[in-house]
């Protein structure tokens, strides 16, 4: 941890504002080629694998997740850092010169295996570095960040691709990732208790885990088809294999053990379940806006504003309500409020007010705001100190691994619905089976253990 003081450019403020450009610039990346996607294939071809650049880039930095959570706790955090930041800024300038859509595809894997590195560390290194009184409103401005970054990538994407050229989409990360590195690099220090002598990593396992990932993914994007359940078949398959090499391994990538502890699987599935909500919506309220209610493009993404902003607000109120309350209360209410939200959103029309939707998003973000910081701070100040990467890395795994699986079985759903009703009804009823799982991650919420404020501030 970065000892902190109270000057405004303190080592700690330094570090907390390169993580958060290195957020940015990973979230981002997953949208900024929307936009220019049209333009390359003009230039390279390869239309036929015009998707794979975009869903390449989702599956190499979801396998990679908790691949760079372990390795941070056996290297410590600034090297990963260091390195993933490293492949992120050496891809960025392959993928600039590519010469074909497959050599494209190829770097933006490299680019999604450096943002695995980015995105969960910034996550960890918060929790090493501040305290819990602290934390949640720190991770409120992490929120933020995404959320804007997932508006503005594509916009800005556009605005490059129209001014300067697509490869800029790729070049103008060059920069920004430097200025991180080195505020990382320079005032970073690693003050947990890093390997001694030669590490042991669990290569069989990396391997495994990140296998058993990629395949489930491919498989999540066509569930329904017979090559889908194929697929699923074999991810589960592999999901056994890394469960036993992780089992035996004496230092694992993912401490088969932490299950054991309730707290954690309960934070896992919550995890899952709010990357299911947050990605469902996310999909899906854009396209019930263009497609539904005729609205334009820029109305549609005005919809999820609402969202964003109530989560950054409730996240920096949940920080003081847990000093006082402990973290339950607020990770029940808030998974109380994302389902207000859902039943809002469901009962959304062709014909209902704008205010509406606008209401059901403010709701289900506030609720976001309260119950996602509680259980992750929850888990990061009673994790042993040598498994907050691996324990925290999981929780983001988990996440994402679920918006893929939401956006996957609400997209079945939605097709099956729309040959039988039509769109505008086919989409009304999928917001219901958002307010399903709003419900099943209020149960699972419910089943977390009770620790009082006192005892989370002692333990860390």
């Amino acid at each position: 941890m970065v000892e902190s003081t109270n000057e405004w450019m303190s080592p700690r403020r330094l570090v907390t504002l390169g993580l958060l450009i290195g957020s940015f610039m990973g979230s981002m990346e997953a949208t900024v080629v929307a936009t220019a996607m049209p333009t390359i294939v003009g230039q390279l071809g390869g239309l036929n694998v015009y998707g794979w650049a975009f869903s390449i880039y989702v599956l190499a930095s979801s396998a990679g997740i908790p691949v760079a959570g372990k390795l941070s706790d056996i290297f410590g955090r600034r090297i990963v850092y260091a390195w993933s930041m490293a492949l992120f800024l050496a891809a960025s300038l392959l993928c600039a010169v590519a010469p074909t859509m497959l050599w494209l595809i190829v770097f933006r894997a490299l680019q999604g295996l450096g943002a695995a590195g980015l995105l969960p560390l910034a996550i960890i290194m918060i929790g090493d570095m501040f305290t819990f009184q602290e934390r949640a409103r720190v991770q409120a401005l992490f929120s933020g960040v995404w959320g804007v970054s997932s508006i503005a990538g594509p916009l800005f994407g556009g605005f490059l691709v129209d001014k300067v050229g697509w490869p800029a989409v790729f070049y103008v990360n060059v920069p920004f990732g430097l200025l991180s590195a080195w505020l990382v690099w320079h005032w970073w220090v690693d003050h947990h208790e890093l390997a001694a002598g030669k590490p042991h990593i669990d290569y069989p396992g990396a391997i495994a885990v990140s296998a058993a990932a990629i395949v489930l993914l491919l498989a999540l994007v066509d569930a329904v088809s017979v090559q889908g359940a194929g697929l699923l078949a074999v991810a589960m398959g592999l999901g056994y294999v890394a469960f036993r090499v992780e089992k035996a391994s004496p230092d694992p990538i993912i401490p088969v053990r932490l299950f054991h502890w309730r707290l954690f699987s309960v934070s896992i599935l919550h995890s899952l379940v709010i990357g299911w909500l947050l990605n469902g919506v996310t999909a899906y309220v854009p396209l019930f806006v263009q497609e539904v209610q005729k609205g334009s493009a820029t109305e549609a993404g005005a919809a999820l504003s609402p969202m964003l902003l109530a989560w950054v607000t409730a996240s920096t109120v949940c920080a003081r309500l847990m000093l006082k309350v402990g973290y339950r209360p607020p990770a029940i209410g808030g998974m109380a409020g994302a389902i207000a939200g859902s039943l809002l959103l469901a009962m959304m029309t062709a014909t209902s007010p704008r205010w509406l939707l606008l209401s059901a998003m403010l709701v289900m973000g506030a609720g976001f705001g309260f119950t996602v910081p509680a259980v992750l701070i929850a888990v990061q100040t009673t994790v042993e100190r040598q498994s907050m990467g691996a324990a925290t890395s999981m929780i983001q795994f988990s996440r994402s691994m679920g918006g893929s699986i939401g956006v996957g079985v609400m997209g079945a759903f939605l097709n099956w619905e729309v040959k039988r009703t039509g769109l505008a009804v086919a989409l009304e009823r999928t917001f219901w089976v958002a307010g399903v799982m709003t419900v099943l991650g209020l149960l699972i919420t419910l089943s977390a253990p009770v620790i009082s404020a006192e005892e989370m501030g002692r333990r860390r």
